[in-house]
């Protein structure tokens, strides 16, 4: 929790600093940088850095950092394959390896510390007059150094997004990934499950926003649904960075009751 006190304090400083510069820049280009920042199959080269602290209902606390990385270029899949100049469509790469440290006085068991198991998603972009569409493939790879912080398989399956701007003033994504385990650890569970996120993001003047962002897991195998709901609050500090502050409650499934908050910079260069 201490590291997202700091990093909240480092944020709040920089906005504070870059006050005279949003002035400066005005409205428009700030909102511009909230717009790039939260449409998640921009084709713009991002940076997100997430910390988060969660509490489940079995007293587990559970701190995150999370790297993810937002990688678009030219080609369909392979860099420069099918490319024609014409941005009819383009690759996106993003790439996700969280750290975890979680506790329980009671269930030493889960008292771990290092590398979660890294997500990867792969996929092809095409922009519309309404949005854009994008269809690839998702990754889970079993890197977790602890048996308690990662599922032991490795994973892949189809993933999907639509993202749709024609609402003035709203932004709205729902991205899905559906993982099917195929190797791995023969005495962990085998997966199949569902990864689903609505993406809804309302911005408002001076390069202020609102985001829900929940990431719920659709588990089949085990009939466990997991539903978490969130909002949170942002602001453009510059061209090129943002960040949100947002609390998140579990309403339904095996980790029902759990709270979170967390903390997201985004960093485009």
């Amino acid at each position: 929790m201490s590291f997202v006190v700091c990093l909240f304090v480092m944020v709040f400083l920089s906005a504070c600093q870059t006050e005279g510069l949003k002035q400066d820049a005005g409205r428009k280009p700030l909102n511009e940088t909230v717009q790039k920042a939260t449409n998640p199959p921009g084709d713009i080269t991002r940076m997100q850095l997430q910390s988060s602290y969660r509490h489940f209902k079995n007293t587990t606390d559970q701190y995150v950092i999370l790297p993810r990385v937002f990688l678009p270029y030219d080609g369909v899949i392979i860099p420069g394959l099918a490319a024609d100049g014409k941005r009819d469509y383009y690759s996106l790469l993003r790439f996700e390896m969280p750290v975890i440290q979680q506790h329980n006085s009671r269930l030493h068991a889960v008292n771990a510390f290092g590398l979660s198991d890294t997500n990867l998603t792969h996929g092809v972009v095409f922009p519309q007059s309404w949005g854009s569409l994008a269809l690839g493939y998702g990754m889970l790879l079993p890197t977790a150094t602890e048996k308690a912080l990662g599922m032991g398989k490795w994973q892949a399956g189809p993933a999907g997004l639509v993202t749709y701007q024609g609402f003035p003033g709203w932004q709205m994504t729902v991205f899905a990934q559906q993982f099917f385990s195929f190797a791995g650890d023969a005495n962990r569970a085998d997966q199949n499950f569902m990864s689903f996120q609505p993406v809804v993001v309302k911005p408002f003047p001076g390069g202020y926003f609102l985001i829900f962002d929940p990431i719920m897991k659709f588990d089949w195998k085990n009939k466990d649904y997991i539903i978490p709901l969130n909002l949170g609050f942002g602001m453009a500090l510059s061209k090129n960075l943002t960040f949100y502050l947002q609390p998140e409650y579990v309403v339904n499934g095996s980790t029902h009751d759990a709270f979170a908050i967390r903390l997201n910079i985004n960093f485009m260069p």
